[in-house]
């Protein structure tokens, strides 16, 4: 709600999303079902995906759009080189990287240009975790809140984050708190959006 200059009162986001303001208060307090069409409805204003929110596996993904009767396009990837969460870390650039490591099938609807990355390092827990896999897709638009591999073009440099946006302004996040945020340089770009993950260990904490 900081982020948007039109949404910054409960009353102006409950308008815009067409829930009642009670309904905001509650989501404020943790008391609405994550699964509710109000808190999609709420997140669809402020144009933040759901999903970068809620801890699901690959098999509750599946799951949901079976239920909603969606057709899968699911393709294998390419594994390219391992990524630095930590910071700008060595990358090859996925479409002059020849040979990946390996070919994975990506567990959620995703581009033709799709590949996936190993995340390394502790600046993006307790969502993602040393070892994970995530699958970036290109033809993804990045917004507000979107987990992206930001690429410095003129060194082959990558980082993996949480966008922010403040105006004209673009932030990277990471998800541990011990980790500063950082402003998107000049020359760099957004490689990418993540959008699925393969988990190397369990997920217990809460979103």
């Amino acid at each position: 709600m900081e982020a948007h200059p039109d949404l910054k009162t409960q009353a102006a986001l409950a308008r815009k999303a067409g829930v009642a303001q009670s309904t905001i208060s509650r989501m404020k307090r943790g008391e609405v079902d994550p699964q509710s069409e109000n808190l999609r409805r709420v997140f669809a204003a402020l144009s933040i995906p759901v999903s970068r929110f809620l801890d699901r596996s690959p098999e509750d993904e599946f799951a949901s759009l079976a239920a909603a009767g969606a057709e899968h396009v699911t393709r294998k990837v390419p594994l390219m080189s391992l990524l630095q969460a930590g910071g700008f870390g060595k990358t090859a650039d996925p479409y002059q990287a020849g040979d990946p490591f390996d070919w994975l099938l990506c567990p959620a609807r995703c581009g033709p240009r799709t590949f996936a990355l190993k995340v390394y390092g502790e600046s993006m827990e307790p969502r993602y975790q040393n070892g994970d896999i995530i699958y970036v897709d290109p033809d993804v638009s990045p917004t507000y809140g979107s987990d992206v591999v930001v690429r410095l073009d003129n060194s082959n440099e990558a980082t993996f984050k949480r966008l922010v946006i403040e105006g004209k302004r673009r932030y990277l996040k990471p998800l541990n708190p011990r980790f500063p945020i950082i402003e998107i340089p000049t020359e760099a770009r957004i490689v990418g959006v993540v959008v699925a993950a393969s988990w190397a260990t369990t997920q217990t904490t809460s979103p």
